[in-house]
């Protein structure tokens, strides 16, 4: 029963060696400040793939400090991604749409950590595999 509880039950958490591969890629994209804000780098990337890696960033930026949330709502989105509210709501639709990211009932967004991989597969296939 065990064996069959470890392999159908999974865990949030990432492992450490994970947050760590998923930090350095996902670094050329963004950072993180002190209070959470997402900075984003000068790639030009849709405003679907901006609210996805500040959803990444924010998730694992938590992993390396507590005190910066895991989870961001939608003005924090807005202000930190200079997109407005509207378009903002209409993107956080599609990720919970697609399973990327669920809501909770206070109205913060989380990324699912199954699909973080997927992502920046997908962002490094479409903008060429960032060296490191």
């Amino acid at each position: 029963m065990e064996n069959l509880r470890k392999r159908f039950i999974v865990e949030e958490n990432l492992e450490e060696k994970k947050v760590t591969e998923y930090v350095e890629r996902v670094l050329p994209f963004c950072k993180v400040t002190k209070n959470g804000a997402i900075w984003l780098g000068e790639r030009p990337v849709t405003n679907l793939e901006k609210v996805k890696i500040a959803l990444v960033a924010r998730f694992l930026a938590n992993r390396i400090e507590q005190s910066i949330p895991s989870e961001i709502t939608a003005n924090e989105l807005s202000n930190s991604l200079e997109i407005p509210q509207d378009q903002i709501r209409a993107r956080l639709k599609d990720v919970r749409d697609s399973k990327f990211a669920f809501s909770s009932e206070n109205g913060k967004h989380k990324v699912r950590p199954s699909e973080i991989g997927k992502f920046l597969d997908e962002l490094e296939r479409k903008y060429g595999e960032i060296k490191k």
